[in-house]
């Protein structure tokens, strides 16, 4: 990992971030290319993590702030009508 980190440390925030989001949309399409062909059914679910406006001192629970968000966590869930057969390359 930090050879990877020596590799991008010269290179500008724009253009990592860029070069991250080509890397998860072709990862994303990769997989979405193999699998969802052979769902059947499935559900897609997003899960955001909210920052802490405060934490009450009198109960210990803390208030999220709704309108806000520090990341995102998103599922895809495939179900296939029978077991699949993994290959070392997709079959055309």
């Amino acid at each position: 990992m930090s050879d990877l980190l020596e590799q991008i440390k010269d290179i500008p925030p724009e253009e990592r971030a860029a070069m991250w989001e080509n890397l998860v949309r072709k990862e994303v399409n990769d997989y979405l290319d193999t699998f969802l062909p052979e769902a059947i059914t499935g559900n897609i679910g997003v899960l955001y993590d909210r920052p802490v406006k405060e934490v009450s001192a009198k109960t210990g629970l803390a208030t999220i702030e709704e309108d806000k968000a520090t990341g995102v966590k998103i599922f895809i869930e495939l179900t296939f009508a029978d077991t699949i057969q993994f290959f070392d390359k997709q079959p055309e």
